[in-house]
């Protein structure tokens, strides 16, 4: 009887000292995206959740959470209206697993991701974050910008302010102000280091076009002359002094204008040509040229070659023997290289004492002879890019206006880009980089691409020693000053 009360106590004894069951794991592990306002969707990693969405309490910052979806390792859940950065909590069965890390819930604007993360100033950046629906204010490492767009709550466009610089992007909106995690670079091109200043405004008639506003430099490099917009007159600006006054008048509205050894040539609206020579200005007798002659530049064999308003280009020459009448003229050239450009998009012209360039269709040509060699850009194709040869693109003038060209010593030719405001360079490899201007600056004058030329007609010369001269629209409200002469310095 013993042994078996003796057998029974053991075995209650190995009963009672039996390991209870080990409870299943339940823990969050993570969740994405790390932060959101009200309706983003979370997706949370763990174990042990309960695959009944209902059965699962999310909080956020302790406000609870719609579960969408459950499964026993991610739950899917919207960020309820009223969370606050804090940890995420899941309770299931009367357990709690708590993240390690805080959903945060932005507040105010947060930039948090930046398109394309470099520009230039005036260029366009796409922002997208949270609570970008209010215009927030902007600024560019400090410097705050003036054009911001609101597309949506999570995303706004801005440009890039002139003067911005390299750093963080800092939105703020009611007080509340957050910067980009990533620092913006302001890309300056080492290729626009040119000074832009204005000189003087050019008179111009108030109801006229300003058509033939052309001019060129005097031959001892001291004055520049210019036909005056919507006028039958010829203006000298005094380098020195910066005194614009008339200094001839012409029958015909006057358009192309050179100066050459001691003769300078003018044509007009009607097709004449007129020398001044030995302090006389005389109208040709026998050299009507059968299209508007709107450029004229000094060819490189004497005389003067010309561009009219059809494209065609044209050799004119002087009597040298006692007068100064121009006498003659040629006949069209080059009318098979240029075909397929606008009867009425001008053809310009620059020469420099051995090289002579046409620009016409978003094109650059050096003639020689009677045929033209691309230089830069490709034939009706239109656009702003920089690059070498035919991959390089120009906005160019569209109807009646063209692309001024001057070209220095050194064959580099600058092209005053109608369409983007800008002052393209044009090596004599073909290599194309915009020297000056910026289509979205708001100053005229300024360094480089921190300004802007608005070109109606104009012209450009250079001088001997480098310094660019451009005619564009003035910086001013006047329409008797609707022109004005800007001075364009490249440092060395």
């Amino acid at each position: 009887m013993k042994k078996w009360l003796f057998m029974g106590l053991l075995l209650w004894m190995g009963g009672s000292c039996k390991k209870e069951e080990a409870p299943q794991p339940f823990s969050i592990d993570g969740f994405d995206p790390k932060l959101g306002t009200a309706n983003t969707v979370v997706t949370i990693q763990g174990v042990g959740f309960a695959t009944t969405p209902a059965e699962n309490v999310v909080k956020f910052g302790g406000v609870a959470a719609t579960v969408q979806t459950a499964g026993q390792s991610q739950l899917v859940v919207v960020v309820p209206v009223g969370a606050k950065t804090g940890k995420i909590t899941v309770e299931t069965g009367g357990r709690i697993a708590t993240s390690a890390d805080d959903f945060v819930v932005p507040v105010g604007p947060v930039p948090v991701t930046i398109k394309p993360l470099s520009a230039q100033e005036g260029d366009e950046v796409v922002i997208t974050g949270y609570n970008l629906n209010n215009n927030p204010s902007v600024s560019f490492n400090g410097v705050k910008a003036t054009q911001v767009n609101s597309q949506s709550n999570s995303q706004l466009t801005v440009t890039v302010p002139d003067g911005a610089t390299t750093g963080k992007i800092t939105l703020e909106a009611n007080g509340v102000t957050n910067t980009s995690p990533q620092d913006f670079t302001v890309v300056v091109p080492t290729e626009a280091k040119a000074l832009v200043t204005k000189l003087a405004g050019i008179p111009a008639y108030p109801t006229a076009g300003a058509d033939g506003v052309r001019m060129t430099l005097a031959t001892d490099n001291k004055a520049l002359y210019i036909t005056g917009p919507g006028q039958n007159t010829v203006y000298k600006m005094d380098l020195t002094t910066l005194g614009v006054a008339p200094f001839q008048s012409v029958p015909g509205r006057p358009l192309g204008i050179a100066a050459y050894s001691d003769v300078m040539l003018v044509s007009d609206r009607d097709g004449y040509f007129y020398t001044y020579r030995f302090g006389n200005f005389t109208k040709t007798s026998n050299g009507n040229f059968p299209n508007t002659a709107y450029t004229v530049r000094p060819n490189l064999s004497g005389g003067f070659i010309a561009a009219s308003f059809t494209n065609e280009l044209s050799n004119v020459t002087w009597s040298t023997a006692g007068g100064n009448t121009a006498s003659s003229y040629t006949s069209s050239i080059l009318n098979s290289q240029l075909k397929g450009i606008p009867n009425d998009a001008n053809t310009m012209l620059a020469s420099n004492g051995k090289s002579m360039f046409v620009f016409a269709n978003q094109t650059l040509w050096k003639l020689n002879g009677n045929s033209l060699q691309q230089v830069a850009g490709s034939p009706g194709q239109v656009g702003y890019q920089d690059g070498k040869g035919a991959s390089a693109r120009f906005q160019d003038g569209g109807y009646a206006r063209g692309n001024a060209i001057a070209a220095d010593g050194d064959d580099n030719v600058y092209v005053a880009d109608y369409g983007c405001g800008c002052i393209r360079k044009i090596d004599k490899e073909g290599n194309v980089t915009t020297v000056a201007g910026n289509k979205n600056a708001s100053n005229r004058v300024g360094r480089g691409h921190r300004m802007r030329f608005r070109f109606d007609s104009w012209d450009m010369v250079i001088s001997p020693d480098g310094i660019l001269y451009v005619i564009a629209t003035n910086d001013v409200s006047s329409q008797t000053l609707r022109n004005a002469v800007y001075k364009v310095t490249f440092d060395k």
